[in-house]
């Protein structure tokens, strides 16, 4: 037999696998796994469970807009300071002590990092967001291999004990170090909660459990959190524990049915759907393993995969952005940062109430309003900065693009779970997640540029939120109400068919 008839029939058993495992003897219509989903009590544990582990990844990735903010100065013993120039200069002739003033005793407030040298405070951000990057890689690949339960227990468990041990950091470099480790698995977290709720719920319930289910209501609750917490080493040590919550919610968690039935474990799949079928196929085909590769195995994919990943870039730029520098705005951190998450979740609320009313309210409308919105108060900021205004507006433009990112964010993950099949779903998402801290980990050091000018950073924001509304409407289609595919493209439609053709004809 030829290759090219081998590798077609292999794909043609495939398909029909999984079609067997997924249908029942069907009478009159065909269901797929999705229809046996329903939002009942396991389900209502899977949401719980998701709602903790969205505080505690939260929690974990902001951490350092609360351990990380800039106290004010000032004054110097008894004398007063406009500013840092003004503080240098009386040190260098005085040797006065720096009078400061905080919110939130941050790690720049204990460990004495002011002006010029809390720069290095904003730059230990960049390696934690690091390690955040790692977490997101690596989970992705280890969840499609043993499991989305339990990535997630390997994943709330370390990230637990690790908060726990940087609540007790000597110094900054060991704070960086362990909020580093903390980072990888936060981002690993992240990742696999996604996937694993996805992978439960009713497809009809998606978008509004999304909504509903995310970082916006817990942006509202974590700056409390940090106010009763006072200072970086007690909130260290509560993201811990409620890490700790998160795991135990696992515990109690079947399997995603959906991974279980692409590992081809066909009777284990069936006692958590509690799925009685009158004929299963005899032979448990094991699954392939998949790569980051994959993602990119047709020409379609490559587009689609380069569109998500580098517009993901694009919006965890300007959050973290306007986040890590929320100092910087008039007005209480604490108080700003609860109007964000507020401003946040009613955007997500109007989006899931649309979106479950219209039919033609699909994810890719929502994505290109959330994208013109964000470009409309980029814009404005911008331009008052140029002027020199500040105060109010930039306040204002910064709650508007931040509750717009947050719904490109939630609907770009749920349109990356709609659209990759289950073999590669986890790796796309993880993909995803993981090209996003790109932005997060280089996005402290943009407000840099406000040293040549103001309006540059936001100059820049506004360009990049641009290049993504362009990129995206071009190549990512509509993806409301679609079935979750489970297999890959054939092999005949891949970038690289006839390479390993011509492998798989020489071994012969």
């Amino acid at each position: 037999m030829s290759s090219s008839s081998s590798s077609s029939s292999e794909d043609e058993d495939e398909i029909l696998i999984e079609k067997n495992l997924e249908s029942p003897v069907k009478p009159k219509s065909e269901k797929c796994m999705e229809d046996l989903l329903e939002l009942r009590w396991y389900c209502l544990r899977v949401l719980w469970m998701a709602e903790v582990a969205a505080f505690t990844a939260l929690a974990s990735v902001t951490f350092m807009v609360f351990a990380g903010a800039n106290p004010s100065i000032v004054g110097c013993d008894n004398y007063k300071v406009n500013n840092c120039l003004d503080l240098k200069s009386l040190q260098n002739r005085t040797g006065c002590v720096p009078k400061i003033n905080y919110q939130f005793k941050s790690t720049q407030v204990e460990f004495n990092y002011l002006c010029e040298e809390a720069k290095k405070v904003k730059n230990t951000i960049t390696v934690q967001t690091f390690g955040v990057l790692i977490g997101a890689a690596v989970f992705g690949q280890i969840s499609d291999n043993i499991g989305r339960r339990k990535a997630l227990l390997i994943s709330t468990f370390g990230n637990a004990v690790f908060n726990v041990i940087a609540g007790f950091s000597p110094d900054l470099l060991i704070f960086m170090i362990l909020r580093t480790v903390c980072g990888i698995f936060a981002g690993g977290m992240t990742v696999v909660q996604i996937v694993f709720m996805v992978e439960n719920i009713p497809r009809k319930h998606r978008m509004w459990i999304q909504n509903s289910i995310t970082w916006s209501p817990n942006l509202i609750i974590y700056p409390f959190v940090a106010y009763l917490a006072q200072d970086w080493r007690n909130l260290s040590i509560i993201v811990g524990f409620t890490s700790f919550v998160t795991f135990l919610a696992v515990l109690i968690l079947h399997e995603s049915p959906r991974w279980l039935v692409q590992k081809g474990k066909i009777e284990e799949a069936r006692r958590v759907l509690n799925w009685k079928m009158k004929k299963w196929p005899r032979q448990q085909k094991r699954s392939k393993k998949y790569t980051f590769i994959h993602l990119f195995c047709t020409w379609k994919m490559l587009a689609q995969t380069l569109t998500f990943v580098t517009g993901i870039v694009c919006t965890t730029t300007i959050v973290y952005a306007l986040m890590y520098n929320m100092e910087k705005l008039s007005g209480s951190l604490f108080w700003n940062s609860a109007w964000i998450g507020a401003s946040r979740w009613v955007v997500n609320i109007v989006v899931s109430i649309l979106d479950y009313k219209f039919t033609w309210f699909g994810r890719k409308i929502v994505n290109q309003l959330s994208m013109f919105f964000t470009i409309l108060a980029l814009g404005v900021m911008t331009s008052y900065s140029y002027y020199g205004e500040k105060g109010t507006i930039l306040t204002v433009g910064t709650f508007i693009a931040a509750s717009m990112c947050s719904q490109l964010f939630i609907v770009k993950y749920l349109m990356v779970n709609e659209l990759y099949p289950t073999a590669v779903r986890n790796l796309a998402v993880s993909a995803v997640s993981t090209m996003s801290r790109i932005g997060s980990m280089f996005s402290p050091q943009l407000f840099y540029l406000a040293d040549y000018a103001d309006w540059i950073p936001y100059a820049v924001l506004f360009g990049l939120q641009i290049y993504d509304l362009v990129v995206f409407s071009i190549f990512i289609p509509e993806t409301k109400g679609v079935h979750l595919e489970n297999h890959l493209p054939p092999k005949n439609q891949r970038i690289f068919r006839g390479k390993s053709r011509q492998q798989s004809s020489s071994h012969q």
